[in-house]
């Protein structure tokens, strides 16, 4: 049969739902985010861009000692024993990720390890993220990055929710704010720390995290350290607290009829 004059556009025309389709599971296979990073990149690979054949995170962060391609790797190193691992794999991925977060000199890939870190149940990821915050060596030459590095372990950690961190953020949390003659850039950086610390407090349900609570909102007079103490307590203790400083100048401070913030948004009693 002689094929008519323009039938094979119309044949052309009938392939693309299937390609389309197709597009569509590499898209959701590949994660579109990813991928248009990966094709806007001018380190384009397209085992990236289709997630078919992608090299192995641990070779290519051997590799590659730096830049985007390794802080990509990084974020790939998923918790083994949460994903069918072995923990032999644990254990590498562990030490990769806790050199990075405390030893390398990209400020990216130590971020990502670090938010990596935070992903993790396992505790020796807690102990790293705290050697991050304490860590006196091996700090960036901009101080910035020094900031930005500590409060992203701090984060971590309040993610992670490790029982034995608990005390660190009641030590922070109640800690002085910054000095008369502190300039603004410190004032906001202890107070993004003290605020990470506060709200990572309300997820503990044990009394000393409570009483820290309570202790920032009978001193604290910073509005915006008040509104996260008085959040904190109510989740942890799941009740409705009075939010004028005023009211917790009294001894015998009592929590408020109704549901707090936290039942209304959870449902939960």
């Amino acid at each position: 049969m002689t094929r008519q004059p323009g039938s094979g556009s119309a044949d052309n025309l009938r392939h693309w739902p299937g390609l389309i389709a197709v597009s569509c599971l590499l898209l959701a296979g590949a994660g579109c985010a990813a991928r248009w990073d990966e094709m806007l990149s001018r380190e384009r690979d397209w085992s990236y861009i289709t997630g078919f054949g992608k090299p192995d995170p641990l070779v290519v962060i051997r590799d590659n000692p730096s830049g985007d391609r390794k802080a990509q790797a990084l974020c790939e190193l998923r918790e083994p024993l949460k994903h069918g691992g072995d923990a032999q794999k644990q254990d590498i991925y562990l030490k990769v990720l806790g050199e990075t977060a405390t030893k390398d000199p990209q400020p990216l890939c130590r971020l990502t390890a670090i938010r990596c870190l935070g992903n993790y149940k396992d505790p020796r990821a807690a102990r790293v993220l705290e050697g991050v915050i304490e860590q006196q060596h091996h700090l960036f030459a901009n101080q910035e990055n020094n900031v930005m590095v500590r409060t992203e372990a701090l984060v971590a950690l309040e993610k992670i929710h490790d029982p034995d961190s608990k005390g660190r953020f009641i030590v922070i949390a109640r800690g002085p704010g910054p000095t008369v003659v502190a300039s603004l850039k410190d004032r906001y950086e202890t107070q993004d720390e003290r605020i990470v610390a506060i709200r990572a407090l309300g997820k503990y349900r044990e009394q000393d995290s409570r009483d820290a609570l309570v202790h920032v909102l009978k001193t604290e007079r910073d509005v915006a350290l008040r509104d996260r103490a008085l959040a904190a307590l109510e989740e942890s203790t799941g009740k409705k607290w009075p939010a004028q400083r005023e009211a917790w100048q009294r001894q015998d401070v009592q929590p408020l009829p109704g549901e707090s913030l936290i039942q209304r948004v959870t449902g939960l009693k």
